[in-house]
């Protein structure tokens, strides 16, 4: 695994938590690539009510992840953003941990590190994602603060 992933693991959930004091699965996924890889994400602040309505959340992942993701991965890499289905709907991130890994923010647990053969989540898994490298802090039109 990578040398960040332990950090996280265990963050609170927070519906719309963009910091460590909770998290839900995008910030998780922009928290980890702003920190660790310097990409700097939207916020999607006021995009949705409740991360878990899962109407809500699905119509912003069809708004945002085409601007957000560049290539379409046959395999994770590192920095890779995985899509993942609830009830069979596109509503949920996660991060690329290593070693065959993923990273995320679940409800009832916070933010957990799963094998990605688990039962669960290869079945929720609907492609892997290279973040577009627009996101990097030199380029992006959002710049970290100081």
């Amino acid at each position: 695994m990578y040398p960040w992933v332990k950090k996280y693991i265990g963050i609170p959930f927070a519906s719309g938590g963009r910091d460590t004091a909770g998290l839900d699965c995008y910030g998780l996924v922009r928290l980890v690539l702003e920190t660790e890889y310097d990409y700097v994400l939207p916020f999607l602040h006021g995009g949705y009510t409740n991360a878990l309505n899962i109407a809500e959340t699905k119509k912003l992942f069809m708004q945002n992840v085409p601007i957000l993701c560049g290539k379409e991965l046959a395999e994770p890499e590192e920095k890779a953003v995985a899509l993942l289905a609830v009830n069979g709907q596109l509503c949920h991130v996660g991060i690329y941990a290593g070693d065959g890994y993923i990273l995320h923010a679940r409800y009832r647990t916070g933010v957990v590190c799963e094998r990605l053969s688990s039962p669960r989540v290869a079945r929720s898994i609907k492609g892997w994602y290279r973040v577009d490298s627009g996101y990097s802090s030199e380029k992006s039109v959002q710049h970290k603060k100081d």
